[in-house]
């Protein structure tokens, strides 16, 4: 049996529609003919409730995934098609990857996978797909991005490499595992590196200087040494590897990062990654100077850390699949996808990480979010609040945990637990994002708890939601550590401020006005630094658009520092990318989503804006690893 499903998007649809709509014909490509009982498939553009069909009747709709009954007795004959159209849409999609990801027909007897076509526009929209990088330009033969803060190379020698002494061998280990088809960074006939403590060197610092016998390294910390070492072996790679660099002969190299937060947030909640990749993502993040791996453990689609505690939570939540209580989403087949991190696995990456320089802050996203585990423990909701009375802005239905539940703040209390027993980070994020304005107002109980608090008007959720996070603020300083959310949790009073480590996501102006807020920030909008977005305008363009067109060039020249009030000044704790990954459903995804722009962001957080060079930084980026 061989089925293939032809999509097409057009803005024409009900008039109440602004999404438009869509075309689907599923054809039969076999001898014989199929008798389909229902038509699965998940769709970053969803349909819209109460949408007009023709072909199909919608049965269900969880998220992204949907399920279109077929007509009684429907039978597609070999050579013939069924053809569905869906005349209302949530939104327009914007390019050929908002479409159907992935689909199957139900016969009763299993699940046969659809092969997909692109989505097909409307004939007069551009087309257009990433152009290829510059060819960029090199004016010092130096291999080294970030790009330092001053050099004074005054002659440059042929590539040898560096003697294999103790000193260097942690730093060509981690150049081995990101290169092992690259000659060894070490040599016989390499010059030794010699360490020496400088007090004058910044945190994090260090200068280098160069003669024909030896390296010096000088260093005021063990991060700064770190930086160094890493910063020697990318100048001898690229001189191995590339004939257009050398190595400093005669000379120096100053340096110190911009920022003291570099970091990359990496969600393995929407689609999983074994830990073989979260670790080699560490490696990467190392080679970069960056320090911080924020890890987007949970959310709707998956629970992806083992609370021995609560086994239920990696049980349930963390398999989704046709006929299991989490449903596939995005590109799953009908199996779906199952994956977490087991206790000993979390702990060893974090003693991975630390032996980097690299701190792994998890998030564990709350109140809303949490599909997954409000499916494994369905005790958590409001047993008199109305099923489906809000949908989340991803189409889940009452995903949000109930501040009025005792139970949640038990249950919660027991994840905290786990988490700070495997993650010495000092903070924990617990998300605060995106929770529907009408969350909690069909619950007696949420309402009941919002009279006794005075909380009224159309704001009354996130009241309640502020409240919900002073919670776990509260929660998370009896167990010594500090609350990091989403920017949303300053709203309506918010969290307290002192201690607090918000990250601005939602709008480059944002930074600046929780800055004036009195809160610490890391500036990570998503018009600049989330990585899941489109890189460029037109319909072959992967990714998600709603903050914008982000191509590379644009994520390099964003300054965080643009606009901020100048009575906050070291507020600015640092930057971070945005790696979601709904749309990084393969390595391939991942790598063409992710580079260069998350190098672009390592230089912008370590080097001082007059030392950046786009046209440098494009030559240099092809020396970077990849997933």
């Amino acid at each position: 049996m061989t089925l293939s499903l032809e999509q097409a998007w057009s803005p024409d649809g009900d008039k109440q529609s602004k999404g438009g709509m869509f075309l689907l014909r599923i054809r039969n490509h076999g001898e014989h003919a199929v008798a389909p009982l229902a038509l699965c498939l998940s769709s970053m553009t969803r349909i819209a409730q109460g949408a007009t069909i023709h072909g199909a009747a919608l049965e269900r709709r969880f998220g992204n995934y949907h399920r279109l009954t077929a007509p009684q007795d429907l039978r597609i004959e070999a050579g013939a098609f069924w053809q569905i159209e869906i005349m209302a849409l949530t939104h327009p999609p914007r390019n050929r990857s908002q479409g159907v990801m992935s689909a199957w027909i139900d016969t009763g007897d299993g699940e046969t996978v659809i092969l997909l076509g692109d989505l097909e526009p409307p004939a007069d929209l551009p087309r257009g797909s990433v152009p290829p990088l510059p060819e960029g330009r090199i004016d010092q033969a130096l291999a080294l991005l970030p790009w330092p803060q001053h050099i004074g190379i005054e002659e440059w020698g042929p590539a040898t490499g560096l003697a294999p002494l103790a000193e260097v061998m942690d730093v060509a280990a981690l150049h081995r595992r990101l290169f092992p088809m690259a000659p060894s960074i070490l040599s016989g006939q390499g010059r030794q590196v010699v360490l020496l403590h400088a007090s004058d060197i910044a945190p994090e610092g260090y200068r280098l200087t160069f003669t024909p016998d030896v390296i010096e390294l000088y260093h005021s910390d063990a991060a700064g040494r770190r930086h160094g070492l890493v910063a020697l072996a990318q100048i001898v790679h690229g001189a191995f590897s590339d004939a257009r660099f050398r190595e400093p002969l005669r000379g120096y190299i100053q340096d110190e990062p911009r920022f003291g937060w570099r970091g990359m947030h990496m969600d393995v909640a929407r689609n999983f990654r074994p830990i073989e990749d979260v670790r080699r993502a560490v490696d990467i993040l190392a080679w970069h100077r960056m320090n911080r791996l924020h890890w987007h453990l949970t959310d709707d689609e998956g629970w992806r850390i083992e609370i021995p505690a609560l086994p239920q939570l990696t049980q349930i939540g963390a398999r989704r699949g046709a006929g299991l209580p989490l449903l596939p989403q995005y590109a799953d087949p009908p199996s779906g996808q199952a994956g977490h991190y087991s206790v000993a696995e979390a702990r060893e990456l974090v003693a991975h990480a630390a032996l980097l320089g690299i701190e792994v802050m998890p998030e564990i996203d709350t109140p809303g979010h949490l599909v997954s585990l409000l499916t494994a423990m369905p005790e958590l909701a409001d047993p008199d609040e109305r099923p489906d009375s809000y949908r989340s802005i991803q189409g889940y239905p009452n995903n949000a945990v109930n501040p009025a539940i005792p139970a949640v703040y038990d249950v919660l209390g027991q994840v905290f637990d786990a988490i700070c027993a495997i993650f010495p980070s000092r903070f924990i994020h617990v998300g605060g994002d995106e929770v529907d304005a009408h969350s909690w107002q069909q619950s007696p109980a949420a309402m009941a708890l919002a009279k006794v608090h005075g909380l009224t008007g159309e704001g009354v959720t996130h009241q309640l939601q502020a409240l919900f996070m002073r919670r776990m603020q509260q929660m998370l300083a009896e167990r010594g550590r500090r609350l990091a959310g989403w920017d949303e949790c300053a709203d309506e009073g918010g969290v307290d401020p002192e201690g607090t480590l918000l990250f601005a996501w939602r709008s480059v102006e944002k930074t600046a006005e929780l800055m004036r807020a009195g809160y610490d920030v890391i500036a990570t909008p998503g018009q600049a630094y989330y990585l899941d977005m489109a890189q460029v305008e037109g319909w072959d363009a992967i990714g998600l658009t709603w903050g914008g067109i982000v191509p590379p060039e644009k994520t390099y020249g964003f300054d965080a520092s643009d606009g901020l009030p100048d009575d906050a000044v070291g507020r600015l704790v640092g930057i971070q990318a945005g790696v979601w990954s709904e749309m990084l459903d393969s390595r391939e995804r991942w790598n063409a989503m992710v580079f260069p722009r998350l190098s672009a962001i390592a230089e912008s957080g370590w080097t001082a804006r007059s030392a950046k060079d786009w046209q440098r930084f494009v030559a240099l980026s092809r020396l970077m690893p990849q997933l």
